[in-house]
């Protein structure tokens, strides 16, 4: 058994790297957490067991970090079982962990249908900026910094070149529709520049705080009337939260996620977690 699970889990980090693509500090990061779980497989065998006894041992640890395991280790899980190296009750396919409270604050779908209903109808240059920040999860510099050279188009789809921090690039694909609707928007080098000039972050808070406070009037008055809506309470910063939550709900995997939203270590992507049943999203707004 010993030197079999080691041979499962050297045979799984192949997999992920060479089949499904994933970044090198994505295979860091599996591979230190099954390292680990080895020793539980070790010990009590490749079971139910091990499995309760490892999450009881991390029970102590941040729900954050558990549920970044949880996801490792049901990966891994499940590859040896569709692979028939283990079979009978896939006892690992309900293990969970509670999202931390102070895990990031998005808006909910019918908090954003009131938002950016109110954004349109106010200022359109206003609703395609926010939208980027919801749609695609950039943050407001990397939005605000954009350029109409950074807008690539191809016969059948566009690319944003998105300069992150530590001036790091990243490619993300877009629709053709929603690359010329940015290209409309766009001033004379950047795409959200005014008479030769780009608002500032500052500015561009302060526009979102107006709208998210008549987001807010509209809602008490749909409380008013019987309606169940909570308050909104964020930031431009929690469309790039909503974002990521969605894109891990509808569509991608973790290390896609990492990448779309520029983080560097995928134990950030890890505070989103929320589903496995991924289908595409991005490239289809």
């Amino acid at each position: 058994m010993n030197e079999l699970t080691d041979n499962y889990i050297e045979e799984f980090l192949s997999h992920l790297k060479f089949i499904k693509r994933r970044a090198d500090s994505t295979i860091k990061e599996y591979k230190k957490i099954l390292n680990n779980y080895n020793k539980y497989m070790k010990k009590y065998g490749l079971n139910k067991i091990a499995f309760l006894k490892y999450l009881e041992d991390s029970s102590q640890l941040s729900p954050r970090t558990i549920k970044l395991r949880i996801v490792v280790l049901r990966s891994f899980l499940n590859y040896l079982y569709e692979n028939n190296y283990i079979n009978g009750l896939n006892y690992w396919k309900d293990a969970n962990a509670k999202i931390p409270e102070q895990s990031p604050k998005g808006i909910n779908n019918v908090q954003e249908t009131i938002l950016f209903d109110i954004i349109q109808k106010e200022n359109k240059f206003d609703y395609i900026f926010f939208n980027l920040l919801l749609k695609v999860g950039l943050r407001i510099s990397e939005a605000l910094n954009l350029k109409k050279e950074n807008i690539i188009f191809y016969n059948d789809h566009a690319e944003l070149i998105i300069t992150g921090k530590g001036a790091k690039e990243r490619i993300l694909k877009i629709t053709l529709e929603y690359a010329e609707n940015l290209i409309k928007t766009s001033g004379k080098d950047y795409v959200f520049e005014i008479s030769d000039s780009l608002p500032t972050q500052r500015t561009m808070q302060r526009r979102f705080k107006k709208y998210v406070l008549m987001a807010n009037q509209k809602i008490d008055i749909l409380k008013q009337s019987g309606k169940n809506i909570n308050y909104i309470n964020a930031t431009p910063h929690a469309l790039r939260h909503t974002c990521a939550k969605k894109l891990l709900n509808s569509g991608k995997n973790l290390e896609e996620v990492r990448y779309i939203l520029g983080h560097t270590n995928i134990s950030t992507t890890g505070i989103y977690i929320r589903s496995e049943n991924h289908t595409s999203l991005l490239d289809n707004i």
